[in-house]
């Protein structure tokens, strides 16, 4: 059996998180408003070296609503040098579906003009290779899973989904990267977030809420909707 190659650079080398970024995108998810139900995307971003992610949602697939969302990433994680997708010729055969949308979005002169601008090179994946985005696609499915099990056939709001969103990118950012033995409090374990924010984990702790408080007030006031609120946003949370 042949020595397995050695990781791509991208993969081993010292750099910024985002650095050298793999994009892919999920959807469409369904959001509620004024009695409609409205269709979602969420633009993914992974880092090739940290292996941490970067969620933004957007509205429609087109290209200045990638253009936002891409935006939106900049802003936070910084400008990549390099940005690895999936390539073109693998729509041909489905003109009509949303992949061959999102080929067009990530394609079109005003995302290659933003890129030659902010000096960012745009790979794509070899044809009829999808195994070369498998470092994408595996982080791909569990979000996917995380949201599967966190919404269960919900419908929310858009703003429910924003956050949801983000509480999932923290806890897939909080996953350990290194093997985690018996005693987890015996040493540091190495997470993504370790990298973006020099902490495990990400995100604000889960507040235990005792009902039967002889001083809980049974009337619900705009503080006490709020934090029925949360605590149904933290059950979401931690059904997965």
């Amino acid at each position: 059996m042949p020595d397995m190659p050695p990781f791509p650079k991208s993969r081993v080398s010292q750099s910024t998180p985002f650095s050298s970024t793999g994009l892919d995108y999920l959807g469409p998810l369904f959001t509620k408003s004024n009695g409609e139900n409205n269709k979602r995307w969420i633009c993914f971003f992974t880092c090739l070296v940290t292996r941490a992610i970067h969620l933004e949602v957007i509205s429609d697939m087109t290209t200045e609503g990638f253009l936002y969302a891409f935006r939106r990433f900049i802003s936070v994680r910084g400008t990549p040098s390099t940005i690895i997708s999936d390539n073109a010729t693998q729509f041909k055969l489905g003109s009509e579906t949303l992949k061959s949308v999102w080929n067009h979005v990530i394609k079109s002169e005003d995302v290659q003009n933003f890129n030659m601008n902010n000096g960012i090179c745009w790979k794509f994946i070899t044809e009829l290779a999808p195994w070369m985005g498998g470092f994408y696609e595996r982080l791909v499915g569990v979000v996917k899973r995380s949201l599967r099990k966190s919404l269960n056939k919900r419908l929310i709001t858009y703003v429910q989904m924003r956050t949801i969103i983000k509480e999932i990118e923290a806890v897939v950012n909080s996953r350990p990267l290194i093997y985690v033995g018996e005693d987890i409090n015996s040493k540091i374990i190495l997470t993504p977030s370790h990298f973006l924010t020099l902490n495990s984990t990400t995100g604000i702790p889960d507040v235990d809420f005792d009902l039967n408080d002889p001083g809980y007030s049974p009337l619900e006031s705009s503080k006490e909707k709020l934090l029925k609120a949360w605590k149904k946003g933290q059950k979401l949370l931690d059904s997965f």
